[in-house]
């Protein structure tokens, strides 16, 4: 695929870099990377990208046509690059992350549909655990576990580029403001010495209605719950700090909230279908 070797020229060789698939023929290919800044433009992308983030902190934004996306970026974040369209990325500070990239042709004709909405496209919680299933399986050298996180991933990016678009999805029931004020409180609750998330009724104040009227919107507009968010967030924390090798299992519990090892190594699995120490080895193994 001619935008692995474009990446490669934008972002430099990769940590690691595999073939996915079929032996014979590759349909598409895992690779990480980790680089101070970086700039990819691609003329027309002839593969979907699938991207993970490994770090925290780096500030990403994504151009094309007349639209863009601007975001923080946090350890395990997921997004989704449509092909055929003429686009730029560019990310500040030290990032590290992971790209898979798939030929439209092998996802059948959803993925050959003509595009006309944006690129960039939110992943569910299964293509999530899709994803760093597939990572930590390829970094082990799990081959059943590879290939199977390959087809549940493959399934979950078909599904994705099938799901309507912004424009077809029907309106908002609150203001995006009142979301992304529950959102940043979340946030600001979890950067905290002690992190303790905020409760439901908090939030459902902080924008005057009910908590089940906040919960109704927020999945209407999110596709989860506060709870559900203040969870993920906590996992990535956990992500962040796995990277670290001296630290163990229970520092990494307490450090991100969590009430006990067992709960915390319950709940990482719950979410991202592996273990945290099994995604730590994986993060640690370089070459």
């Amino acid at each position: 695929m001619k935008i692995v070797q474009q990446t490669i020229a934008s972002l430099g060789s990769p940590m690691w870099i595999e073939p996915l698939g079929m032996p014979d023929r590759s349909a598409a290919v895992i690779a990480r990377w980790r680089h101070p800044n970086g700039r990819l433009q691609i003329a027309t992308a002839d593969a979907i990208r699938v991207c993970l983030s490994l770090s925290t902190g780096q500030q990403v934004r994504h151009a094309e046509r007349d639209r863009s996306l601007s975001k923080s970026v946090l350890a395990g974040d997921v997004i989704v690059l449509r092909p055929g369209i003429p686009s730029e990325t560019t990310l500040e500070g030290d990032a590290e992350l992971v790209q898979i990239f798939i030929e439209p042709e092998s996802l059948g004709q959803v993925a050959s549909n003509p595009v006309t909405r944006t690129l960039v496209a939110p992943p569910s919680g299964a293509l999530k655990r899709a994803v760093v299933r597939l990572f930590v399986a390829a970094r082990h050298d799990d081959w059943g576990g590879r290939r199977a996180a390959e087809i549940r991933l493959r399934n979950e990016v078909r599904a994705l580029l099938a799901a309507p678009s912004d424009e077809e999805r029907e309106p908002e029931v609150l203001p995006p403001a009142v979301i992304s004020r529950a959102e940043r409180l979340i946030a600001e609750a979890l950067d905290r010495p002690s992190p303790a998330s905020p409760t439901l009724r908090e939030l459902a104040a902080t924008a005057r209605i009910s908590p089940n009227h906040l919960i109704r919107s927020f999945r209407h507009m999110r596709g989860t719950t506060p709870h559900q968010l203040v969870m993920t967030r906590r996992c990535q924390r956990a992500m962040d700090l796995l990277r670290q090798p001296d630290l163990t299992v229970a520092d990494v519990s307490d450090a991100a909230g969590y009430s006990s090892p067992a709960y915390f190594i319950a709940s990482f699995r719950q979410q991202l279908g592996v273990t945290p120490g099994a995604y730590q080895r994986a993060v640690a193994r370089e070459g």
